[in-house]
């Protein structure tokens, strides 16, 4: 798809693998600013930084009107991302001040969202402005790899001149939670190497032949029969929502997929009637295929499922798979 660039990925044990090979990404780049930003300009100059007298701000007109709950969940996230082991102090010497074009802290990101930002770090002092609050968490992300230790343990940062801005709108990965089911706090760790890495779009291939993980309101059946266990994987929708959470702080969308009309069969476990039925010489032969287009019931069940699931995640895109459906039912 032009302008797109999609990762997909289906996690087995090897999950922390992966996020190593994620991570590994950012140490091979220049000046270690994991990706490359579109202008940047180092300079010799450095200046030292001390836990005790770092802090963040905001702009004033920004402060004065109200604070922002994910930037304020960011300072601390990557105050201990930047200092590890090492408790905030009082004093205000070092300050990284952030400014936004649109206060946009109680919405979620989007396709159409800007992630472009202005990082400026001098003696004393850094400015970060962004259009939106998901671009500042962008120019959060590279002030934090832009500070680094000497051998004796000090913390220093550089003077920098940084204009960045993603060159592809997409940069996602997939994980196939129905074929092998990934604990919820295993995702949360994959959101966490998304954010380090600039990812935004959490591709989540929730359910498919193998089980249906995704326990619904409306039809509960589908998980309690479907999954490949009714209680311990599972994705409630107080999972689901915790998932979504964690994302949008890390200004990162949560793309579900229901596959169908093929790619069904664990659907039909908790709604048989579903599936259409295979044939062989005039008699049903015991198995099934994809989801039976002939029966009114058919939509009225898709309706009521992809209506839940629209109130569920607050995406405006849900994808809807169509691939290799076999026809030989037909």
């Amino acid at each position: 798809m032009a302008g797109r660039v999609c990762f997909s990925v289906t996690l087995r044990k090897w999950h922390g693998f992966l996020l190593l090979i994620i991570l590994r990404l950012g140490l091979d780049t220049v000046e270690g600013v994991w990706p490359l930003p579109q202008s940047f300009l180092p300079w010799p100059e450095r200046y030292p930084l001390k836990p005790q007298s770092f802090t963040f701000g905001y702009r004033r007109h920004l402060a004065a009107q109200h604070r922002c709950s994910v930037l304020d969940a960011a300072f601390k996230r990557y105050f201990s991302i930047l200092f590890p082991d090492n408790p905030s102090g009082d004093e205000w010497v070092f300050t990284l001040t952030i400014s936004l074009d649109r206060h946009d802290c109680e919405g979620y990101p989007s396709q159409d969202s800007s992630e472009r930002y202005k990082l400026s770090v001098s003696a004393g002092q850094a400015s970060l402005y962004a259009e939106t609050v998901w671009g500042a968490l962008r120019g959060l992300e590279t002030f934090s790899q832009l500070v680094y230790q000497d051998d004796f343990g000090s913390y220093y940062i550089n003077k920098t001149d940084i204009e960045d801005f993603p060159q592809f709108k997409y940069r996602g990965i997939l994980l196939d939670t129905s074929r092998h089911y990934i604990p919820v706090q295993a995702i949360l760790k994959t959101l966490d190497a998304m954010a380090y890495n600039k990812f935004n779009v959490f591709h989540w291939h929730i359910v498919d032949d193998p089980s249906f993980p995704y326990q619904s309101r409306t039809f509960p059946d589908l998980s309690s029969k479907g999954a490949f266990h009714p209680m311990t994987h599972i994705y409630t929708q107080s999972d689901v929502r915790r998932v979504i959470s964690y994302a949008r702080m890390r200004g990162i969308r949560v793309l579900p997929e229901f596959d169908s009309p093929g790619h069904t069969n664990s659907w039909g476990k908790g709604k048989p009637e579903l599936l259409t039925p295979c044939y062989q010489g005039g008699s049903p032969s015991g198995t099934f295929g994809p989801v039976n287009p002939s029966l009114p019931s058919t939509y009225q069940f898709m309706a009521s499922l992809f209506k839940e699931v629209a109130s569920v995640f607050p995406d405006s895109h849900v994808h809807l798979g169509g691939d290799e459906v076999d026809f030989s039912c037909w």
